[in-house]
């Protein structure tokens, strides 16, 4: 229930899991004071399919609905909350926009599971500060355990209240993903925060994912299911932390998970937004290609794949047009004759900005040798990257283009930032993914560039 944009990315939906059999409708109705635009939204856990609840001039609404069994999301503004409804249901709600979160109540048939969904949502918030990595990870690993086996209390303390026992068994697994997460997260947050990549735990130390069937059926219908796999597939892969690359997750999930339409749906995904970092491009193209069997899904990807087959080292790079803040315009040209490394990022962006005073010393560092930075400002407001600006006091070549469907961006299968891009004196690609400016491996990179004749 905190206070999120609408659009989240929430991993895996429940169309493959969900019991159409079912014919009895659910009621959903209530009063919700304050709400913006008068009207709500229900989505299911893919952030699909909505439903528009408008509420009358007295904040109330009502509808009967015919949804399949399983979780969803409530949307007033920016404020959620999770449901859990099932055919025969006779909820109704009742809260406040202004204090969503602690005046949340429901009332009639279903009351009892979304009342606990609520407080677990209360309890998520006031566990928040002790789940966040700076902290667990500065605990030494006894105390580690003793916090962890608190929150897992706490979590089934509260499931104590569910009286239905099919979610009862849903919500216990989910909480172990939870335990789980938490568990295998630690040694590579102990590595990076005391710069040790050599941190081991001991050997007493709790094994992740040991209580955990990969197959059990239960899975698929949990909020963020393909999200936990993950974290299981890579717990399982990793070696001392190392980034499990996707082909090798994905070669797991063809092999080990046996619901066929959860493995094209974890495929999709995984092309969708790691196919542009996987160090093995054509054989976890063509593994997708045999896994996946919706045309549109392998469609998409393969428009994807021939943009990054096109994006490989020694290709022109395709061309830009951004702009300065006086609104002059700019090309690669205008920086031919010197290597060129590019910083796509935005003011929002909180891991772009903390690339900024790496970037800053990268410049001090090489200002006498013949290369040019470039930060160009992309999906961002004019208005803020100017402050920014200003307040900031940005140094080098700073430009802007807000097109968010600027050729150069897909043509470079740009899907997140920040992102670095690193030319030649030609104009030619040396990394259409370069490193950032805080790894150290990018100055072996950049002298290497510059040396070239």
């Amino acid at each position: 229930m905190k206070k999120f944009f609408l659009l989240l990315f929430i991993s895996l939906g429940l169309a493959a899991c969900q019991n159409k059999t079912e014919s009895k409708a659910e009621i959903l109705s209530g009063m919700i004071k304050n709400a913006p635009d008068h009207q709500i939204v229900l989505l299911n856990a893919q952030n699909q399919n909505p439903v528009l609840l408008k509420l009358d001039q007295n904040d109330k609404f009502s509808d009967t609905l015919n949804l399949p069994k399983g979780y969803y999301k409530l949307n007033a503004g920016n404020q959620y909350t999770w449901l859990y409804l099932k055919p025969g249901d006779h909820l109704q709600i009742k809260t406040d926009f202004k204090d969503f979160d602690k005046q949340l109540i429901y009332k009639g048939r279903g009351a009892n599971i979304n009342n606990y969904l609520a407080q677990k949502m209360l309890l998520d918030i006031k566990l928040k500060p002790k789940t966040n990595y700076k902290f667990y990870g500065n605990l030494d690993e006894k105390a580690f355990i003793k916090l962890q086996d608190s929150i897992a209390t706490a979590y089934d303390n509260l499931l104590k209240m569910v009286h239905n026992k099919d979610f009862k068994a849903l919500e216990a697994l989910r909480n172990k993903f939870k335990k789980a997460r938490l568990i295998s997260r630690y040694p590579m947050v102990k590595r990076y925060l005391t710069h040790n990549n050599d941190y081991k735990v001991s050997e007493n130390f709790p094994q992740a994912y040991k209580d955990i069937q990969i197959n059990d059926t239960l899975i698929k219908q949990l909020p963020q299911a393909i999200s936990y796999i993950n974290d299981y597939i890579k717990n399982q892969l990793s070696v001392k932390g190392q980034e499990v690359d996707s082909y090798d997750k994905l070669q797991f999930v063809a092999q080990k998970i046996k619901d066929q339409k959860f493995v094209n749906e974890f495929a999709y995904k995984e092309a969708n937004y790691n196919l542009l970092y996987t160090k093995n491009l054509d054989k976890f193209y063509d593994l997708f290609n045999q896994i996946e069997k919706n045309p549109k899904y392998k469609a998409e990807i393969k428009i994807k794949y021939d943009n990054i087959k096109a994006m490989q080292p020694g290709v022109p790079s395709p061309d830009f047009t951004a702009y300065d803040s006086n609104g002059k315009a700019y090309h690669l040209k205008d920086f031919a004759g010197k290597p060129l490394y590019i910083d796509l990022w935005a003011t929002w962006c909180a891991p772009c900005r903390a690339e900024i005073p790496f970037l800053d010393k990268l410049k001090e560092q090489y200002k006498n040798k013949p290369i040019n930075f470039v930060s160009l400002d992309v999906y961002d407001n004019k208005a803020k990257w100017a402050q920014m600006l200003k307040t900031q006091k940005l140094s080098g070549w700073q430009l802007i283009n807000t097109d968010k469907k600027m050729p150069f961006l897909k043509k470079y299968v740009v899907d997140g930032i920040p992102r670095f891009i690193l030319l030649d004196k030609n104009g030619k690609i040396v990394s259409a993914d370069a490193p950032r400016p805080s790894e150290k491996r990018l100055i072996s990179l950049l002298d290497k560039t510059i040396n070239e004749k």
